[in-house]
């Protein structure tokens, strides 16, 4: 219940942050993140709901998911299980309707939180201090491939400290 709650926290602490992303400095080209861009996805990601059944805090893991929800000025968002289904995702009854459909307001929010992991990109001082939305074209529901170092709090709650990343557009 702790890892469900703690993404949800986060899941609401981005949504917030969100409405104001039109104030948040855009990504620079050729800026820190750059040298985390994976020129291909590779062969062997694990989905999110397998990582976090399978995998050990401290263990090298490629994942693959949906980008779900970015951190406003940090380089962080929710990577999410592909197998869910968004509100925008061909014939779910919202298909059309709905405005944000990377928040997964047709899945019970208990199935949502067990269903993702946050990914940071850090430096030595910590998470980057610069906008990840937009690097390598990666927006909501785009499909990230991630490579990373996995860490695992007590209650279960999953970061991937990510060495690279490959964004594989969503379509629309």
């Amino acid at each position: 219940m702790n890892s469900i709650l703690k993404c949800s926290v986060f899941a609401l602490t981005l949504s917030f942050a969100a409405c104001s992303s039109e104030n948040a400095p855009k990504p620079a080209a050729g800026g820190p993140l750059s040298a985390f861009i994976a020129p291909a996805a590779p062969a062997d990601a694990k989905p999110v709901l397998a990582i976090r059944k399978d995998a050990a805090a401290g263990a090298e893991v490629t994942v693959v998911g949906r980008a779900k929800d970015f951190v406003t000025g940090r380089a962080a968002f929710t990577l999410i299980d592909s197998s869910l289904r968004a509100c925008s995702d061909e014939g779910d009854p919202m298909e059309d309707s709905c405005e944000t459909p990377w928040d997964y307001c047709c899945v019970d929010p208990e199935e949502v939180g067990a269903a993702c992991a946050t990914v940071e990109l850090r430096d030595a001082s910590g998470v980057i201090k610069s906008e990840l939305k937009g690097v390598s074209g990666l927006d909501h529901l785009d499909t990230v491939y991630v490579n990373g170092v996995l860490e695992k709090d007590a209650a279960g709650n999953l970061t991937v400290v990510a060495k690279s990343f490959h964004v594989q557009k969503a379509k629309k």
